[in-house]
């Protein structure tokens, strides 16, 4: 089955900031719950506690070059949006008053933290390597970083993952993020999910950053992304990460990108920091 990211727990909080209203929580808590227990339940096959992509649409990262070994693939970037989401359970649950529930959720999140550590940490290469048929899938992305995200990491960790975001030969372009490390021979500047910057992905980092305690790397890196989006008259699906021009195929007038951009624009309009502005 094709299916999407599960973010939507994630995307309900968010809402809930806005709105206020609890009825709506209510409501879809326990689809949220079954939701959830699908992905453990009918994406597992060898049943180890990680959950795996079927199909590479379900990503969201359709050509991405962590597919090109074929299906299906368990992936660091997948379980992490699993970690955050029943992270997000566990709010709603508090919300709810339903205390018990939110002492589970919180259980479940972290140990599936430490499966992802054992199963996806490579000690020597300071990243989490997505596999396939339990062999390692050694391309480079800003996937492999993902669990810095959960902001459930130990230091060290986490330190070694933002050394990889930081360096200029990797991810760290005039325009970053590319989904493919610069340095990764499967790098393509401008080829959908191969190399160019989506700035969705940005956006997730900046969260991620200042969870996992690094402020100041998450404001430079929103000033960066709204550096980027105001370059163009339009707002595009992806970007080139060296020149920030928008590649052939790029879409315009793009909706997530446009999303982001009005939201990365409100936290640093609201932020005291010269840096949270380009």
């Amino acid at each position: 089955d094709v299916t999407k990211p599960p973010l939507i727990a994630w995307t309900a909080l968010k809402l809930y900031a806005t709105s206020g209203n609890r009825d709506f929580l209510h409501e879809i808590y326990e689809p949220l719950c079954r939701l959830n227990r699908w992905w453990f339940e009918k994406n597992d096959d060898d049943r180890d506690g990680i959950v795996q992509y079927n199909h590479g649409f379900s990503s969201g990262l359709d050509d991405s070059p962590l597919w090109d070994e074929g299906m299906p693939v368990e992936s660091p970037e997948l379980n992490t949006y699993l970690v955050m989401q029943m992270d997000a359970l566990a709010q709603i649950a508090d919300i709810l008053g339903l205390a018990d529930d939110a002492t589970q959720w919180r259980a479940r999140a972290e140990e599936l933290t430490q499966k992802i550590i054992t199963h996806f940490w490579d000690e020597d290469a300071g990243v989490f390597w997505a596999t396939h048929n339990h062999q390692p899938i050694r391309v480079l992305t800003p996937f492999n970083l993902y669990p810095l995200l959960t902001g459930r990491m130990p230091r060290a960790i986490c330190d070694r993952l933002v050394a990889h975001l930081t360096n200029p030969n990797e991810f760290w372009t005039a325009y970053p993020i590319p989904t493919v490390a610069r340095n990764d021979p499967k790098c393509d500047p401008n080829k959908m999910w191969r190399g160019p910057t989506w700035v969705n992905i940005n956006y997730l980092f900046v969260e991620g950053l200042m969870r996992a305690g690094y402020p100041d790397l998450a404001r430079e890196l929103r000033a960066k992304t709204l550096e980027l989006l105001m370059r163009h008259n339009d707002i595009y699906e992806y970007y080139n990460p060296d020149t920030g021009d928008p590649p052939p195929h790029a879409a315009s007038v793009f909706g997530w990108s446009s999303a982001v951009f009005v939201d990365l624009a409100i936290q640093a309009s609201r932020s005291q920091d010269p840096k949270s502005f380009p």
